[in-house]
């Protein structure tokens, strides 16, 4: 198991993995027991309420994995998310980068990357998962924890180790052999595949996900592939 670093408070789980990173250290992962700045996709905050979740970010450095593969590492994650909560509650993976239970998002992950010239030379992974809140506030109608949907009160540090325990094999298997073996797990749990969806204004219908993990869909008669980037996409009758 990877070193663990566990932090009482820190701007952002994801800010301190990656000077770690340019610090030159080696894989690892950073808990905090809160965050004052948690940062989401496209800029946006993430609430980081103490002791209420698990606030954390894996730095990785993968072995012989080119550039435009690294965003393979958030189905990695997504996936090991999923297995690990498996005994509470049935969690299902929304393209491309939340884990959702009950049609709400229980966590949301952010990954960030250094090259060597064509090479990934680290990826700062972060993530957080809703454990223990009671409520939220109006603001956030999509949010839930695990214990709104399902009543369990699981400890961050606990969710860390079945994290870990289910994320290490997969991480190995990426590593050995690519991206295609990580999507067969993925797509049984897709809350997104089959789905009415909107990109960007756009409405069709999800169908797949292609071998680097674009979203392949039908649009206006055609079938169409969508990298994540900055795309945003939600069901036609909620978040999901």
């Amino acid at each position: 198991m990877r070193q663990i670093f566990t932090l009482d408070s820190v701007d952002s789980t994801n800010a301190q993995a990656k000077r770690y990173a340019l610090a030159g250290m080696g894989e690892c992962m950073v808990i905090a027991r809160e965050q004052t700045a948690g940062r989401g996709r496209l800029s946006r905050g993430w609430a980081s309420a103490r002791d209420e979740g698990l606030w954390a970010s894996l730095l990785l450095r993968p072995r012989q994995v080119r550039a435009q593969q690294a965003g393979g590492a958030v189905f990695v994650a997504a996936l090991s998310l999923c297995e690990a909560l498996a005994p509470f509650g049935k969690a299902r993976i929304k393209w491309p980068n939340d884990v959702v239970m009950g049609g709400k998002k229980l966590c949301g992950m952010l990954a960030e990357a250094g090259f060597h010239g064509q090479m990934c030379d680290w990826i700062v992974l972060g993530f957080g998962v809703n454990l223990l809140q009671a409520e939220f506030d109006k603001a956030l109608p999509h949010a839930t924890s695990l214990l709104l949907q399902t009543g369990a009160r699981l400890a961050p540090e606990k969710l860390a180790a079945l994290f870990l325990e289910r994320f290490e094999p997969w991480y190995e298997r990426w590593q050995q052999d690519g991206l295609a073996p990580v999507l067969e797990g993925v797509r049984p749990l897709s809350a997104t595949l089959g789905q009415s969806v909107r990109i960007e204004g756009r409405e069709g219908v999800a169908l797949d996900l292609r071998e680097d993990g674009a979203l392949v869909w039908q649009v206006d008669g055609k079938t169409e592939a969508v990298l994540a980037g900055d795309v945003s996409v939600r069901g036609l009758d909620g978040y999901v």
